[in-house]
């Protein structure tokens, strides 16, 4: 009895063990696939919330959270503790699963069967006859034997030895069928076997599954509870678009932030919360640590300053470190994912002391350490090398010849900022391999429409709007489709744009509108070393339409390098724009504005011009190589 009572606790322990939970007389296995409640889209990842409720009665009870997603991230799972629910521990774990409960399947295997049946059937008459043979032969040595001896003798039984021998070729001649026969019975039930086995084969094909799952052990109290299980799955990410309309008299502007969504997790979310975020989920909570940063002086050669000053070169080296930080940084948040890779067992959690794949049950908390310092260890290199990566962009910085240098102007973060979108509709997104679209908001907002001519560029005048983000929404860069009326006007991009920042949107060539840019007039003189050149400009802009319409009319001035050549604007028909924003730019780039109402019906003679007048004077032994410097 006493034997019985250890085999049995031995037993129960390896099941634990196998089980990944404490063994206890206590403790309850219950299987439930919970409900998907919210999930996070981010780029490349999503966060899914899974609602799983916890029967009663109290006690300690192993949960089974089955049908997680093939593309679940084991290192992420994680399990909240709710009123009347204690969670102890949270593991990942990987079945192979068989299933053969459909009725062909069964029918199948039944056929089989009786093929097998009959050929042992088959095996057995064969046997015997083949005994039977055996015997037949015994029997005609025994008469062949004995009618020489009675020949000798003169004695033969010449009836009985007919008999014998009628009866022996009788019995061979017959069981020559009966091999026949069996041998050709064999062969065809081989064949229907071997094709019932290819059809049960062809049938069951991927039936055999992994079954994935979080086993949550937990103690309940009461009539049990509602948790929440979260973890990460790969195979998801989002990108933005917008849709920006007009009326037909331009007086307003509805922009529709819309979401493009794919998720291949392999499961289906069905009338869940969505957001969408541009936030990069970590597994790392705490910052990396700052070392101190060393440097060493040494006497360096001639050249090897010149290349330590070399902008282009320090460009290219910061814009490697700055790669490379990025890449660590994306490892490091990881780490509590990877470091141990991913496979059965493997898993964090939340609420309680949760165990992840390494953790010892029934109190042995000797491997759950082990891995724990691994993965430290594994975040203090990763520290290490975002030390060592810093020291040597700041470094970079101290060889650079000023702040002014391409490799200084890296020092900002690449990065773009977080924004999360919350969709208020709850919505369903089937795994899919195609892109779904999402609304995430429509918005109407404040613009200032106005026509743009750049003659220097085109002949066509452009319809744009400064629109403001009065809005609560950050607004992500992404492409946009314009509409006017109701009709496709276009396509276009906007940058990222802060609640209450402007940003400009297009609308398409105005068929209504011409613009045009002719040189009236060139001059060019010696005074005294230096040559001056003077050139005269009229700008066009013809309107079709039959009300007056405002239009920015656009060109430039050209721009040197240093004192290299003076350009001097020296008259225009028309003053330039007042607008503030051009003002601060316009002497840096050399861009030329105005703004101007162009008559209806301004057409050909008629049409609306501008006209303007600079000179250029530079060193007569000098002469005009290049193109305009792009001074953005």
């Amino acid at each position: 009895m006493r034997g019985n009572g250890s085999w049995a606790l031995v037993t129960a322990c390896a099941v634990a063990l196998l089980h990944g939970a404490p063994a206890s007389a206590a403790e309850d296995r219950v299987e439930i696939k919970g409900k998907i409640d919210a999930v996070t889209v981010y780029q490349g990842q999503a966060l899914v919330t899974r609602l799983v409720a916890i029967p009663g009665p109290a006690g300690l009870k192993e949960i089974a959270v089955t049908d997680l997603p093939e593309q679940v991230v084991p290192g992420s799972l994680y399990a909240e503790s709710a009123e009347g629910i204690e969670v102890r521990s949270v593991l990942y774990r990987l079945r192979h699963v068989t299933k053969h409960d459909r009725e062909e399947v069964r029918e199948l295997e039944e056929k089989i069967r009786e093929i097998q049946d009959e050929l042992e059937r088959n095996n057995r008459l064969a046997q015997q006859l083949e005994n039977f043979k055996n015997y037949l032969s015994r029997l005609e040595t025994f008469t062949a034997v004995t009618a020489n001896t009675e020949l000798t003798k003169g004695v033969l039984n010449a009836e009985t030895l007919k008999a014998l021998t009628d009866f022996i070729f009788e019995k061979r001649s017959l069981m020559t069928e009966r091999e026949l026969t069996y041998s050709k019975e064999r062969r065809e039930l081989e064949e229907e076997l071997r094709t019932r086995q290819r059809e049960l084969s062809e049938l069951t094909r991927g039936s055999t599954r992994a079954a994935r799952e979080a086993v949550i052990f937990c103690n309940v109290a009461g009539d049990g509870g509602q948790l929440r299980l979260r973890y990460l799955v790969n195979e998801a990410t989002w990108s933005r678009s917008y849709n920006v309309r007009s009326d037909a008299e331009r007086k307003a502007v509805t922009v529709e932030v819309n979401a493009q969504v794919q998720q291949l997790s392999g499961e289906e979310w069905t009338n869940v919360k969505m957001s969408l975020s541009t936030a990069t989920p970590a597994l790392v909570a705490s910052a990396p640590t700052l070392l101190p940063l060393a440097i060493t002086l040494q006497r360096s050669a001639a050249d090897e300053a010149k290349a330590s000053a070399d902008r282009e070169y320090l460009f290219r080296k910061k814009q490697d470190l700055a790669q490379r930080r990025r890449q660590i940084e994306s490892t490091r948040n990881n780490t509590f994912s990877d470091s141990l890779g991913y496979g059965a067992g493997k898993g964090l959690g939340g609420g309680g002391i949760q165990q992840n794949a390494a953790s010892t049950p029934a109190g042995k908390q000797g491997l759950s350490l082990s891995a724990n310092s691994r993965q430290e260890e594994a975040l203090k290199q990763l520290d290490r090398e975002l030390n060592r990566v810093a020291q040597e962009a700041q470094v970079v910085d101290l060889l650079a010849l000023d702040k002014s240098g391409a490799a200084s102007n890296l020092t900002k973060s690449e990065e773009g900022i977080s924004v999360s979108y919350d969709i208020a509709a709850r919505t369903t997104l089937p795994s899919r391999t195609d892109y779904q679209l999402i609304q995430i908001a429509s918005v109407d907002m404040k613009a200032d429409v106005y026509r743009l001519a750049i003659p220097v560029l085109t002949s066509f005048v452009y319809e744009e709007a400064v629109v403001t983000n009065d809005s609560k929404l950050v607004l992500l860069d992404g492409p946009t489709t314009a509409y006017v009326a109701g009709q496709f006007v276009g396509r276009g991009s906007i940058p990222t744009v802060a609640v209450g920042e402007e940003f400009t949107v297009g609308f398409g060539v105005d068929s209504s509108l011409r613009t045009s840019r002719e040189l009236l007039d060139k001059e060019e003189i010696v005074q005294g070393g230096n040559r001056v050149v003077t050139l005269k400009y009229r700008l066009a802009v013809e309107n079709f339409n039959g009300k007056p319409v405002n239009v920015r009319l656009l060109d430039r001035l050209p721009t040197t390098k240093g004192k290299e050549a003076e350009v001097t604007l020296i008259k225009t028909s028309h003053e330039l724009s007042e607008d503030q924003a051009y003002q601060v730019d316009r002497e840096k780039k050399g861009l030329l504005r105005w703004d101007i109402e162009v008559p209806a019906q301004a057409i050909g003679p008629k049409a609306f011009d501008v006209t303007y007048e600079f000179k250029i004077e530079y060193d007569r032994q000098m002469t005009i190589a290049g193109g305009l410097n792009d001074r953005r």
